[in-house]
This record gives structure tokens, sequence and C-alpha cells, in this order.
């Protein structure tokens, strides 16, 4: 689920971008912040790396800039029954918006939005154990691993919301010949 924003308003806003800019996932940590990527088309979402999150914003302005990022998904903690989080709910809103404040002191055009994350470090850890990492691999790659599964959900509700509505569309089209 988009937190904040209505399936209305975000998909033909973000459509316009598919094909021409990637989108970065973030999983929010107080220590670590786990970074994935969208291929071109917003299809398959990718871990990239992990950082201390009190040096990421420099970091994250360069990949805006370098892989033509137009959108920031950040993972949003709410809690098992949709509700806000509490405090690190409040604490990742308030990371989105100095990032937010820093991309726009940068002149760039990048948009932040959230999205739910509930379960997205337990599926990491589970994916990560399927695979066979040891402890060790599995602590160094979980947050990133993370970060994928969340943006991936997100890529998958604006393809599965675009192909929703391109069919609704199109059969509205053949039944009015």
């Amino acid at each position: 689920m988009i937190v904040g924003n209505t399936a209305s308003d975000t998909i033909p806003d973000l459509e316009k971008y598919i094909g021409k800019s990637r989108v970065l996932g973030l999983d929010y940590g107080a220590k670590r912040i786990g970074i994935a990527m969208s291929d071109i088309g917003w299809i398959i979402a990718s871990p990239v790396t992990t950082l201390e999150t009190r040096s990421v914003f420099e970091h994250l302005l360069q990949m805006i800039h370098e892989y033509t990022v137009s959108v920031i998904v950040i993972g949003l903690p709410l809690s098992m029954g949709g509700h806000d989080g509490g405090i690190q709910d409040g604490k990742v809103k308030k990371f989105g918006q100095n990032l937010a404040h820093k991309v726009v002191q940068s002149g760039l055009q990048t948009q932040i939005r959230y999205w739910d994350e509930r379960l997205s470090t337990k599926a990491a850890a589970v994916a990560l154990e399927l695979m066979g990492a040891n402890t060790n691999c599995r602590k160094k790659h979980i947050d990133r691993v993370a970060a994928s599964i969340i943006l991936q959900g997100f890529l998958q509700y604006l393809h599965d919301s675009k192909q929703s509505r391109l069919f609704r569309f199109s059969n509205r089209d053949s039944t009015a010949e």
C-alpha cells in the first residue's frame, strides 16, 4: 500500500517516468539503511548496498543523480493492524522529510513515497536462510534484501494497478462498439 497517496493519483503521476528513470527503495534503520534499485522498466528490484544511517544523504544524492532516480520509496513500519508504527514510524517520516529537503536543496526532482514494510525484514531473513547464507552473511545483507522486498512490493502494486486500469479501459472500448 502506498501510504499517504491514493492509487488514482499515484499511478498516472508516476507512469511518465517508467522507462526513463529508476526507483530507489530504502529500508530505514537507526544504525543502517538498506538500499535497493529498480531496473529502468520498473519491473525488478535488486538489492544494492547497506549504508550507515548517519552518512547516507550524500550517497543517496549521488545515486539519484547518477542513476536518474525519479522516485524514492521508503519503507514505513506500520503495525500489524495497518496503523502508524509508533516511535519508529516517526523516525522514518523525519528521515523522509530530511531527505526530501536535501533533494530539493540539490535541485533534483525526485519524489519521496512511503510503502508499508510490514514483515519485510522477516521475509529477507527467510530468503537469505533459504539461499544458505550463514549468520554473518545474513547480517551483512538483510537490510538491502529487505529494501528490495519493499521496493518490489511497490513496483508490483504499480504494475498491477496499471494493468487493471488498462484492462478496464480496453473492456470499455470493446463493449462500446
